[in-house]
């Protein structure tokens, strides 16, 4: 599909696809904002929720654990098991992750913050799901990797070299393609069961690399 039509299509998800849809998003980028907390040592304060991470998460520690802990606890409520208490309380752990980087002039914190800003997307799709989000946050993934292939590739490029690389990196096609078949497997699915969460997630996890080729196991 083309990707302007397929961007467009993204406005007829609704209710929990498209809060899964957003989910996968920020699944598929977490591994950039893991590490990139986990080098700054933004989430220093939070020790002790980090010692009940890593025992969910033995083979992670620190920032990573702590945030792929989140990370279950998002689908869990937003999806699996509906609380919107705990969402509520998921959100103001984002809005807090979201002020460390708002300031951070680093290029990490450019990624990061794109995750982040998907991450609460999903969230409030689960409050309010009279707005349509998924195509913001399409949008906003995407952007994500053109924006790091441009910091790491693009330094002296004209707007058309950077055009032109763009559309032949294959890293924006993995990201497009990957959200193409998230897409599908949406619409193919009749309910947020905990397989097909299962098999969403191992998508958009990619053997623990991000949209912008970042992995844990490096």
């Amino acid at each position: 599909m083309n990707r302007q039509k397929f961007l467009k299509s993204l406005t007829s998800l609704s209710g929990w696809r498209e809060t899964a849809f957003m989910l996968a998003l920020t699944e598929r980028a977490l591994p950039s904002l893991q590490l990139y907390l986990e080098a700054s040592g933004g989430l220093t304060d939070l020790t002790v929720a980090f010692d009940g991470c890593e025992k969910k998460h033995p083979d992670q520690h620190g920032a990573v654990a702590f945030l792929a802990c989140l990370m279950d606890a998002s689908w869990r409520v937003a999806l699996l098991s509906p609380e919107e208490e705990t969402v509520v309380e998921l959100l103001d752990d984002i809005s807090a992750i979201q002020s460390i980087l708002v300031d951070d002039s680093n290029y990490g914190a450019s990624p990061s913050l794109d995750c982040c800003l998907n991450w609460e997307q999903a969230l409030l799709s689960v409050l309010n799901q009279d707005r349509k989000r998924a195509q913001e946050s399409s949008q906003r993934a995407l952007d994500t990797v053109t924006g790091f292939i441009e910091f790491s590739e693009g330094e002296g490029l004209s707007d058309d070299a950077l055009v032109k690389l763009f559309e032949q990196h294959p890293l924006i096609e993995r990201e497009f393609s990957f959200q193409a078949e998230a897409d599908e497997m949406l619409r193919r699915a009749k309910s947020p069961a905990e397989a097909f969460i299962r098999d969403l997630r191992t998508l958009a996890m990619d053997d623990g690399v991000s949209s912008i080729g970042i992995s844990l196991q490096e």
